[in-house]
Order: C-alpha cells, then structure tokens, then sequence
C-alpha cells in the first residue's frame, strides 16, 4: 500500500500541530519565554481565563509566574486535529501540576485547550488560544525523594536554559537537588 501526496500531507500537518503542543508544553514548563512565543502567529489570542489578551502577552504574563512556583509540568493527551486547509482546530486534554512556594501547595488543574491553529509558509501555530478548565484540586506538599532512591546529585528539572534539556544530549553532568526538592518530614 503506498499513501497518496494528500495522505502524507495529512500525516506531516498532523505531527507538526503535535509537536507546536508539546514545544508550547515544554517551554511553559521551563519558563523559556521566547520558546512559548514561538509557539503563536504575533498575531494569536490567548484565553486563560485569568489572563485575556495576546499569544505574546501570555508568554510575558508566564513569566509573572517565576517566583510564584517552583516548578510545572503539564501532561497533554486526547489531541485531535481536524484541519481544513491552512487553518486546523485542535482540541487536547491536559494535566498541569505546579509546586507553589505560597502557599507551599502542590496545585492539579485539568482542562483541554482549543486551539485554532494556522499554517503559514508550510508552518502551524497557534492563532486562537481558549483553555476549558474543567478542574482543579490543590493539596498540602509532601516531598520525599528518599523513599525512590534519587540521590541529592541527580538531573534536576530546572527552569530555561539550566535544565538538562537544553544542555548536551550526548553527557549530562548531575546536579544538586533543588532546596524546594528537600524532603518534608510527614
């Protein structure tokens, strides 16, 4: 069986409106701010909810967040993409958990974004921004990396450009755990 052009178009629109979500994930995670805006047209919307405005402008409003938490993670599933042309809607569930520093709180919210997204000169990105919240549960913060064995020298999760993604693929040097990262005697 061989695809037609059209099928493979197909194909490689859809990873690259994958990879423009988890490039989006990666550099919200790690407050690479230049790396979310690259993520959205200069043009894009973004509806947080607490914050209404541009892609752009979101990417700045991130960065308020810096002193606020010490870490995020989202974790993106469900992504459906229905593409029409050079405009595609892309829904996807996610998951973000944030360790707060005040309070010292670890916080879950779930929602889906929806993303309108456009491809120009072969390129997608997102245009318009809406995030579905759906639920939220936050919970007292109990660490404790004693009980898997992850030594004090280990590959941290750090922010932009310190963390080991940005680093050298090829040998990764270890560092020490994060103050935040302490275990909390229970």
């Amino acid at each position: 069986m061989s695809l037609t052009e059209a099928q493979l178009l197909k194909l490689w629109d859809e990873k690259s409106l994958h990879d423009n979500l988890m490039m989006y994930c990666r550099a919200a995670d790690r407050m690479d701010i230049q790396g979310i805006k690259d993520t959205y047209w200069p043009d894009a919307t973004d509806d947080h909810g607490g914050y209404i405005g541009t892609g752009h402008g979101w990417a700045e409003a991130v960065d308020g967040w810096r002193d606020r938490q010490y870490s995020s993670s989202h974790y993106v599933s469900n992504v459906l993409c229905e593409i029409d042309g050079n405009r595609a809607q892309r829904e996807s569930a996610f998951i973000c958990v944030s360790k707060m520093v005040d309070p010292g709180v670890t916080m879950f919210h779930g929602g889906r974004y929806r993303d309108l997204c456009e491809k120009r000169d072969g390129v997608w990105k997102v245009l318009v921004r809406t995030c579905v919240w759906d639920w939220s549960d936050v919970r007292e913060m109990a660490t404790d990396w004693r009980v898997s064995d992850v030594p004090e020298m280990s590959n941290w999760g750090l922010r932009f450009p310190d963390d080991p993604i940005y680093k050298d693929w090829s040998s990764s040097a270890p560092t020490p755990r994060p103050a935040h990262q302490d275990p909390v005697v229970m």
